[in-house]
């Protein structure tokens, strides 16, 4: 419950992103940016459109979408598509 009361505290959100949505991402940031994004790193796209669909954001915040790992690591998950 660390994780919500920080949330909450901070005015903060959490969503969710389906596995189809995280793939789905990690082809556009390949094809668009040349980005070989892990799964999570390509979660952050689908997040940030999704929040900027519900409005989230307010005024002209600097949004950075983080990718800490490789596309690579997960070559056998794409290999099964």
């Amino acid at each position: 419950y660390i994780i919500l009361d920080i949330i909450r505290q901070t005015g903060g959100t959490a969503l969710t992103v389906s596995d189809r949505e995280m793939l789905d991402a990690m082809n556009e940031l390949a094809s668009a940016e040349g980005i070989f994004a892990a799964p999570e790193g390509a979660a952050t796209l689908v997040g940030l459109k999704k929040l900027i669909k519900q409005d989230f954001f307010h005024g002209h915040e600097t949004i950075v979408l983080l990718n800490t790992g490789s596309g690579l690591k997960y070559l056998d998950v794409l290999d099964s598509l």
